[in-house]
C-alpha cells in the first residue's frame, strides 16, 4: 500500500506557483500522466462563450471507479491568452451525465499551480475526468490551458483509516519519557507509574442553547462530556437587541456563567451575520449612516462585554455567501469590523466562519481558494497587522455520502495559511448512515494537522436538537451520540500504567493534554504525585522519589 503524501508536503507545493511543475504524486496513480521526462504537456485552446462565465472543458482521461474507494486527484495547471488568473476545477462525469466536482485552484499565466481534489465513489463504473475553467471576464481570444503531471490515486476505506490513525499518532500524541530516581540520584528500577489524563489537549466540543439555563439534566449531560462550546443563537444580534436601543444579555450571561463554572471554553458566535434575513428586523432597512452607527454600537457592546472571557469570536458570519454589510457600507465592511473587534479585544482569536467550504464541492461560492482570498483581504486591511486570526469551517454535511477526499483537499489548501482551523458547527443530514457519516467526518477533521478544534452542532432532543440528536428525552445516547461518546473516550489516554527499567526510565505514547501521575515503588512505603501537561514540545519528565 502506498502511503498518503504528507499534508505538509502537499501544503508546501500548493503554496507556490512554480516555473516547472513537480512530479506527479504517487507516480500518477491510475492515470500515470507524468510528461516531465520529455518536457511535453497536455494543452488545449478553449473558446469562451459570450456570457463570459461559461465553463470551458478539457477532457483528461476516462477511468473506472470502484464503489467505496476514495480517490485523491492532483495536477499542475497553467493558462495563457486570457486574464492573468482563472479558476480551474476538476470534475468527474458519470455515464448518465452527472458531474461530481472534486476541487479547484487559481491557475495563472507563466507558472504552474497545483490543483488538488478528490472523490468518494458511490458506484462502480466509468467516469470521465474533466478540467473546467470558469472564465470570469469575457474575452474574444481563445484561452489555452496546459496540464502536466496528473495523478489519480485510489485508496480503500481501510487504507484511508490507516492513514488517519497514523496521522493521529503523529499530530495528537507525544512519546513521553519518565525518569524516576531516588534522592541520592540512583535509578529507581521497577517503579510503578500510574497515569491519569484529566483534560484533553484538543478542543472537541458541542453547541449549546438556552435550555442549559433551566434544564438540570441537560447541564449535567453537557458538563460531563464537553469543555468547549459555541452558543447556537443566544449571542447573535437578533437575540440581544430585538428592539433598537434595548439590549438584553440575560440569557447569554447566564450561559456564560454556567460555562465558566464548569471549565467550558466559549467561542463567541457571532458579532455580525452578513445575511440580510438574519438581521434584527429594525436593522434590515436602515440607511448606511444609521446602519454604521447601530453596527458600531453593537460591536462595542458585545465584544467589550465578554472581552477576556471567550477564546474566539466569529466577527462576520458567512461573508462569502452573503454581503448585506458590503452592499450597505462598502467592500471593506468585513475588514473594518475585524479591525474594530481586534482593537477592542486584541488577545481573542477572530474567526471568519463559512459553510460549504469542506462539505459541498458543488458550491463554488465558498471554496477553499475563495475563502483564502477573502481572509487574506481582511488581514491586509490597514490596522489588522497582528490580528489573531483563525479559520472557521461550519461543516453542515447534507449529501448522502460525505466527500471525505474533497474535504481533505480543502483542509490542505487552507492549511497553507498557517492559521488554526476549526470545524465550528458540524452536523450531518439524517438517514440510516448518519452515525457512520458523522464518524468519518470527525475522524478526518481530528486527524488533519491543521485542525485545532471541532464543535458539533447537536445535542439532546429535550433541548430541541432535531437534526443531530445526541441523546433521547431520557438523555441516553442515540446512535449518533454513541459515536460522539466513543470518540471522546478513544481520543484520550485514560488510565495507564508503566514500570521503569534498570535505568529508572520508561516511555509511553500519550495524547496531548493535562495529566496527574502517581509514582510508587514496591520497596518503599510512599508515593509521589505530580501534575504535568503533554504538548508537542514535551520531551522528558523527571520524578524524584
Amino acid at each position: 500500500m502506498a502511503s498518503v503524501l504528507s499534508p505538509m508536503t502537499i501544503l508546501q507545493q500548493w503554496r507556490q506557483c512554480l516555473a516547472t511543475p513537480k512530479r506527479a504524486q504517487y507516480g500518477g496513480g491510475m492515470i500515470g500522466f507524468n510528461q516531465r521526462t520529455n518536457g511535453s504537456t497536455l494543452s488545449s485552446e478553449l473558446g469562451v462563450s459570450n456570457d463570459g462565465l461559461h465553463n470551458t472543458i478539457l477532457s483528461l482521461r476516462t477511468i473506472k471507479l470502484e464503489k467505496g474507494n476514495l480517490y485523491t486527484f492532483s495536477a499542475w495547471v497553467q493558462i495563457s491568452n486570457g486574464s492573468e488568473s482563472e479558476t480551474v476545477a476538476v470534475a468527474f462525469k458519470a455515464s448518465n451525465g452527472e458531474l461530481v466536482h472534486g476541487g479547484e485552484t487559481m491557475a495563472k499565466q507563466g507558472c504552474w499551480s497545483l490543483l488538488k481534489g478528490g472523490i468518494v465513489a458511490e458506484f462502480t463504473g466509468v467516469v470521465e475526468i474533466l478540467l473546467m475553467v470558469v472564465v470570469s471576464v469575457y474575452s474574444s481570444k481563445a484561452m489555452e490551458i496546459r496540464v502536466d503531471n496528473v495523478s489519480l490515486r485510489p485508496f480503500t476505506a481501510k487504507e484511508w483509516r490507516s492513514h488517519q490513525d497514523k496521522s493521529i499518532d503523529k499530530v495528537r500524541k507525544k512519546k513521553v519519557s519518565f525518569k524516576v530516581t531516588y534522592a541520592n540520584g540512583t535509578a529507581a528500577d521497577g517503579a510503578l507509574i500510574l497515569i491519569l489524563q484529566t483534560k484533553s489537549g484538543f478542543p472537541f466540543g458541542c453547541g449549546m442553547n438556552h435550555y442549559i439555563v433551566t434544564d438540570e439534566a441537560y447541564r449535567q449531560w453537557f458538563a460531563s462530556r464537553f469543555k468547549v462550546t459555541s452558543f447556537t443563537n443566544e449571542m447573535k444580534w437578533y437575540s440581544t437587541e430585538k428592539t433598537r436601543g434595548v439590549e438584553n444579555y440575560t440569557v447569554a450571561d447566564a450561559m456564560v456563567n454556567f460555562a465558566e463554572q464548569n471549565g467550558i471554553s466559549i467561542r463567541g458566535h457571532n458579532v455580525f451575520w452578513d445575511n440580510r434575513v438574519m438581521q434584527p428586523k429594525w436593522v434590515k432597512d436602515l440607511p448606511p449612516a444609521e446602519l454604521m452607527k447601530a453596527a458600531t454600537r453593537r460591536l462595542n457592546s458585545v465584544v467589550s462585554r465578554y472581552a477576556g472571557r471567550l477564546i474566539g469570536w466569529d466577527v462576520m458570519n458567512e461573508n462569502l455567501h452573503f454581503r448585506f454589510f458590503e452592499d450597505k457600507l462598502g467592500e471593506n465592511a468585513s475588514s473594518m469590523f475585524y479591525s474594530m473587534a481586534y482593537h477592542l479585544d486584541p488577545s481573542t482569536t477572530l474567526f471568519m466562519n463559512e459553510y460549504n467550504t469542506i462539505e459541498n464541492s458543488k458550491d463554488h461560492t465558498a471554496t477553499a481558494c475563495k475563502y483564502k482570498e477573502e481572509l487574506e483581504k481582511i488581514l491586509s486591511f490597514p490596522g489588522n497587522a497582528g490580528l489573531k486570526a483563525a479559520i472557521g469551517l461550519e461543516g453542515h454535511f447534507r449529501d448522502p455520502k460525505p466527500n471525505i477526499a474533497y474535504m481533505r483537499s480543502a483542509l490542505d489548501i487552507l492549511g497553507t495559511m498557517g492559521l488554526p482551523i476549526w470545524l465550528t458547527e458540524v452536523d450531518v443530514g439524517g438517514g440510516p448512515d448518519q452515525a457512520h457519516n458523522l464518524e468519518d467526518i470527525l475522524r478526518e477533521g481530528y486527524s488533519h494537522p491543521a485542525v485545532e478544534g471541532i464543535i458539533i452542532f447537536g445535542g439532546p432532543i429535550a433541548a430541541g436538537f432535531k437534526c443531530l440528536t445526541l441523546a433521547n428525552y431520557d438523555f441516553e445516547p442515540t446512535p449518533v451520540g454513541e459515536v460522539v461518546d466513543k470518540l471522546i473516550n478513544e481520543w484520550k489516554s485514560g488510565r495507564r500504567q508503566v514500570r521503569t527499567d534498570s535505568r529508572g526510565m520508561s516511555e509511553i505514547l500519550l495524547f496531548h493534554g493535562d495529566y496527574r501521575v502517581e509514582v510508587s515503588h514496591p520497596f518503599l512505603n510512599s508515593s509521589m504525585s505530580i501534575n504535568f501537561k503533554v504538548t508537542k514540545e514535551t520531551e522528558n519528565i523527571t520524578v524524584l522519589l
